[in-house]
């Protein structure tokens, strides 16, 4: 019985000195997002440096919820959760695909979108798209984004290949543009929104995976994570996820 009244003693003193994350955002009035330069449409910069995309969207509503200011923090995105990991702001927001590794050092809520990885070609080098069966043997070159999932998919699913990897997304697509590359492998609403921007290059439509993609936090903040888990719930149902889909993807 002592020993129990310890324990519970121990929890309630945890529970108090340590508050919920979102407590701690409350308190401060400012909402830190971790993301990297750009991956539009769900986040980049605009003309004016305003952050704007999808994902800026959900982001605003949040912070609007919560009563607070947002402030994006910009890193590069291998180093991303060790950031997240090491405090510099509260949650990574920033188009990340849910995996068992990087569930080991961070904690995710339920997806609010599902991508797939997908190739980014430049029709004047392939007279037609081309399929993977095609790519898969051949010694091509390839663009994609450092330590993303589009570069361990190209890694796995092309062991011929030449790999060049890039900071951002947009200079891994260069390549491709510029003909540096063969083809680029990245998250399919990337690859699409490019190839709407660009009329030289073109996406195959046969998908290489589907990916969940997932609000990462630090580890221990169970409250934290319910809370994100109900707002990406909330958005999905009432239609907002779609609607802001349709705006930034599909064209209003």
């Amino acid at each position: 019985m002592k020993r129990f009244v310890v324990v519970l003693a121990v929890v309630l003193v945890t529970f108090t000195v340590f508050g919920s994350l979102i407590d701690d955002i409350q308190k401060r009035g400012v909402l830190r997002i971790g993301q990297d330069e750009g991956y539009m449409p769900l986040y980049g910069t605009d003309e004016k440096g305003e952050r704007v995309g999808l994902e800026i969207e959900l982001i605003k509503k949040m912070a609007e919820i919560l009563g607070v200011k947002v402030e994006f923090v910009i890193v590069n995105w291998d180093g991303i959760i060790p950031a997240l990991v090491s405090g510099k702001f509260d949650m990574i927001f920033s188009g990340m695909t849910i995996t068992p590794e990087r569930a080991l050092k961070v904690n995710f809520s339920i997806p609010y979108l599902t991508v797939g990885q997908a190739i980014l070609y430049n029709k004047s080098a392939f007279k037609t798209a081309p399929t993977y069966q095609e790519l898969a043997d051949k010694q091509i070159t390839i663009a994609v984004q450092l330590g993303t999932t589009g570069e361990f998919t190209a890694r796995r699913m092309f062991p011929k290949a030449k790999i060049l990897t890039f900071s951002t997304m947009d200079e891994a697509a260069f390549q491709v543009a510029s003909k540096r590359a063969d083809i680029m492998v990245n998250d399919s609403i990337y690859v699409k929104f490019v190839t709407q921007k660009y009329d030289t290059l073109g996406m195959v439509q046969e998908l290489l995976s589907l990916e969940d993609l997932g609000i990462a936090i630090r580890k221990g903040d169970l409250e934290t994570l319910r809370w994100l888990d109900t707002f990406v719930q909330w958005a999905k149902t009432t239609g907002l996820i779609d609607e802001l889909y349709k705006k930034w993807l599909v064209g209003e």
